[in-house]
């Protein structure tokens, strides 16, 4: 066998040298072509500092040179690596400039043309600060959404009912721009677990989103939910439309957490989920007040007023505080209760049945004081009322009438929605011009006030109409200008019927009440 194996080497060696000048010579001319430039580089940044660059494979190239630049032309005649793959990682770079590659291709012919250009930017370190109780935060602790395009981005550890999606920033698909998957789901929960930081404290946290308007009619603000550490703190933070999902917003609440490990969990409050979310940013905050309650409300008992409020949306208030007066702003200084910052009811006992009362809440921390909630009243009673129903401020004459309107968006945002007593339900129209709300006061009164509570789709000219018969119609407030908002507006006129009858909408989208409110005597 090794006798057999040493002739058929002779044999081939003769074999190449009677050929010989015919093979080399075809060599020869094979080498004389310089490889084409790779084509279609991709980056790749790392979350360890590092980029990543690949290209397909070039015919006839036997290494690949990597040359880099710190801005678009600039990468330089030393390459900084040979290689004879078809990727090269660029590591122990800097999470702040954008570097710019290109690749050539070498043979025995040479080197050939430069690649077209690419650039990338490597994304923010993970756990650089705050991953050890006593290590500061600093300027700031980033928590990333996990991306299949990014090694080592897992920081978005449970997932209840979402899925993902990549998400471009600022309208750029390049790869060094593709920083992040977001996350949207009608329903479910996001849950940060391992969120560490030094020390107890008040925390700003701040999540980057983004929100394309008209993926649901009408629906220009999102809410979501917040728990920290498994206790509900909000359940209306807001994330408004930024336009499209190549366009980031921000949007931030100040929480306590505990030194250590803590948990954030976003859950979604409405069939419209929530916006598209790709980090949350944890950074130390500087103490401020709470915003002041909101919709305070009232409900009559014998001898007694129930009142029930919406927490603050900011500050972490421990307390809250109740003021009580006989007539209207004639509250005393002095509150006569203060409950703790997780409760947003109280009852005031002892009180004469058949004399109106007045209250409003404010909100405390270690700061200050918040600015004070609406003003609301009740009158007790014998037997009280019935166990829900809301009081009446004085003069407020449409409150649990019968409304109609001359569209609805769906059979959930019916007129009955606006007089109703409550911000949490609504009225809405079809998607047109002209659409009307009216409500139908049972007798005719003096009409001194409407207020109109306008959802995000409002109207931008319109009229507020009175009338003795429903058919003929008296102009007693007309607007070409409205902005939305809650719009309180004088007006003068008897009736038994008053609309609002608009003729421009503010958006693309209909028209939308919290509250119609008609006062008079």
């Amino acid at each position: 066998m090794t006798t057999s194996r040493r002739g058929i080497a002779r044999a081939c060696i003769v074999l190449l040298a009677l050929t010989g000048i015919g093979l080399g010579a075809t060599h020869a001319a094979m080498a004389a072509d310089v490889p084409d430039a790779p084509e279609e580089l991709e980056l790749v940044a790392g979350s360890d500092l590092s980029i990543t660059i690949e290209w397909p494979a070039v015919t006839g190239a036997t290494s690949y040179r990597i040359y880099r630049g710190t801005a678009s032309g600039a990468e330089g005649n030393t390459p900084i690596a040979t290689t004879t793959d078809t990727e090269y990682k660029d590591s122990n770079l800097s999470s702040t400039p954008i570097y710019f590659y290109q690749v050539t291709a070498v043979n025995a012919a040479g080197e050939s043309a430069r690649s077209d250009e690419d650039a990338s930017k490597t994304p923010p370190p993970i756990g650089t600060g705050g991953d050890v109780p006593g290590v500061t935060v600093g300027a700031g602790k980033v928590y990333y959404c996990k991306d299949a395009l990014l090694g080592g981005f897992d920081w978005f550890q449970t997932l209840s009912g979402w899925f993902p999606s990549v998400l471009g920033s600022s309208g750029s698909d390049a790869p060094g721009d593709r920083v992040v998957d977001m996350a949207y789901a009608e329903e479910g929960t996001m849950t940060f677990n391992n969120v560490v930081v030094p020390t107890a404290g008040l925390y700003t946290v701040d999540w980057r989103y983004a929100f394309q308007g008209g993926l649901f009619p009408g629906v220009n603000n999102r809410q979501m939910g917040l728990k920290v550490n498994g206790v509900v703190i909000t359940s209306t933070q807001s994330f408004p439309i930024t336009g499209s999902f190549d366009v980031y917003g921000h949007s931030a609440l100040q929480v306590r957490l505990n030194a250590g490990v803590n948990s954030i969990q976003q859950f979604a409050v409405s069939d419209h989920g929530l916006s598209r979310v790709d980090l949350m940013t944890v950074t130390p905050a500087t103490a401020s007040s709470p915003a002041g309650p909101t919709n305070l409300r009232a409900t009559a008992g014998g001898t007694s007023a129930t009142l029930n409020w919406n927490a603050s949306a900011s500050g972490n208030p421990t307390s809250y505080r109740i003021y009580r007066g006989t007539k209207s702003d004639g509250e005393v200084t002095t509150p006569v209760a203060t409950v703790g910052g997780g409760t947003t009811t109280f009852t005031d006992t002892g009180l004469q049945n058949g004399k109106l009362y007045f209250y409003f809440v404010d909100a405390v921390n270690a700061v200050g004081g918040s600015p004070n909630s609406n003003e609301v009243s009740v009158t007790p009673m014998a037997g009280g009322t019935p166990s829900g129903t809301p009081s009446n401020p004085p003069g407020l004459l449409s409150q649990g009438h019968p409304a109609t309107a001359s569209s609805v968006e769906n059979g959930g945002l019916v007129a009955a929605n606006a007089v109703d007593g409550s911000t949490a339900t609504r009225w809405s129209s079809a998607f047109s011009d002209p659409q009307w709300l009216r409500v139908d006061l049972g007798a005719s009164h003096p009409i001194n006030r409407v207020v109109l509570n306008w959802q995000n789709a409002y109207g931008k000219a319109f009229e507020v109409q009175t009338s003795l018969d429903g058919t003929n119609w008296t102009t007693v407030y007309s607007t070409t200008t409205g902005a939305g908002g809650v719009q309180s507006l004088a007006v003068t006129g008897t009736g038994r019927y008053v609309r609002m009858y608009g003729t421009q909408r503010g958006t693309q989208y209909g028209y939308s009440l919290l509250e119609f409110q008609v006062y008079g005597t």
